[in-house]
């Protein structure tokens, strides 16, 4: 069984999609598309620009835009000038990854289940794909998540919200981005005091979580330090010391835009230390990292791959895509045959494993009810 570890069911992207207010949704919208290395164009004459008309890269505060929705994209007005990016793939005209399209691309590349994903700027997605899974329980799988940066104010209202989503879903994750905690304005990290009893109470659900490892500014992976990533990397590993039996995942990989932009600069030995805790698992994903520096089959990408498989094990990696949003740099099969028929450095197992025999595994799933 092949199964897609990370991808996307939304609805339109410039609708509530579970906010109260439009301007909370679009305050996430910026902040994404602002730190994100698709590129910028004025609309009027298809000139360069970039992210500085979305953020201040001097003070990393929003500029003051009007939003607009043009030929299946999302445009923005700075200074009286039309500015917008490809951030969603052309192919989805209508802002939207509907469960019908996604099973469409399943069925055509031959991806039997996902396991959706959530993030603030798509929505908060909670009943929307909890209703997904139950209409198609044999091709999804979901996660939850919450408005991290609210959960140290709304800690008992936190937990009894996902408390309740697991006992409407039983097979399901919990995704947790660690970037927008730190906007709850708290000086301690996501694993302090205030965060315990919430952390405590997520664990007890007996359910994997998915970590995606964002630093404190809105900075993307291109501008970090490696040194700001392991700080990062460490706090997890703490977190997975309090919590030794919930299988963890790092979702999104390693920060694999800088690694090869940066003339293939070495990963420093550290940033292999937080996979020494054997539930720590990490999902590759690179053709939505490094898909528009590269392309298919990205063969500049195996030497790392073998790399993770020495370090890590094949046991412990999880194939995954972004899909749709992969699909701005290649397409579903080719995403997948990345794995399946390149990367002749694995053996068969290892490729069993990495596209779905893991994720079976943190996710307890039962293969005969799937089949």
């Amino acid at each position: 069984m092949i199964i897609d570890g990370h991808m996307y069911c939304f609805p339109e992207l410039d609708s509530l999609a579970g906010y109260n207010t439009i301007e909370e949704k679009f305050y996430y919208i910026q902040q994404e598309l602002g730190g994100h290395h698709q590129p910028v164009w004025k609309t009027s004459d298809k000139s360069k620009s970039d992210n500085s008309t979305l953020i201040d890269p001097k003070t990393n505060q929003f500029q003051k835009i009007k939003w607009r929705k043009s030929a299946g994209r999302l445009d923005w007005e700075f200074n009286g000038e039309l500015y917008t990016k490809q951030y969603l793939p052309p192919m989805l005209e209508n802002l939207n990854s509907t469960p019908e399209y996604m099973i469409s691309e399943m069925d055509y590349a031959g991806v039997d289940m996902g396991i959706i994903h959530t993030s603030p700027h798509l929505g908060l997605l909670n009943q929307y794909l909890r209703n997904i899974v139950e209409k198609y329980p044999d091709r999804f799988i979901r996660l939850t998540s919450l408005e991290e940066k609210k959960i140290p104010t709304q800690i008992e209202k936190s937990i009894n919200e996902i408390a309740n989503e697991k006992r409407y879903t039983e097979t399901m994750g919990f995704h947790f981005h660690t970037k927008n905690f730190y906007e709850s304005g708290l000086s301690e990290n996501w694993i302090g005091n205030t965060m315990r009893e919430f952390w405590d109470a997520i664990t007890s659900l007996n359910m994997p979580i998915f970590f995606s490892l964002g630093l404190k500014s809105k900075k993307n992976f291109e501008k970090i330090k490696f040194e700001d990533y392991i700080e990062e990397q460490n706090i997890l590993l703490k977190w997975m010391e309090l919590y030794p039996d919930i299988d963890v995942v790092i979702t999104h990989g390693l920060p694999w835009r800088k690694f090869f932009v940066e003339n293939h600069e070495k990963f420093p030995e550290e940033i292999w230390n937080v996979f020494k805790h054997p539930k720590c698992n990490l999902q590759l994903m690179l053709p939505i990292q490094i898909g528009n520096i590269f392309e298919y089959p990205w063969t500049e990408t195996e030497e790392i791959i073998s790399v993770c498989t020495e370090k890590i094990g094949a046991n412990r990696l999880i194939w995954g895509t972004d899909m749709p949003l992969v699909g701005r740099f290649c397409t579903y099969k080719q995403a997948l045959n990345q794995i399946k028929i390149h990367c002749n450095f694995l053996s068969n197992f290892d490729k069993l494993n990495i596209l779905g025999q893991n994720i079976q595994r943190i996710m307890k799933l039962n293969i005969q009810e799937k089949n």
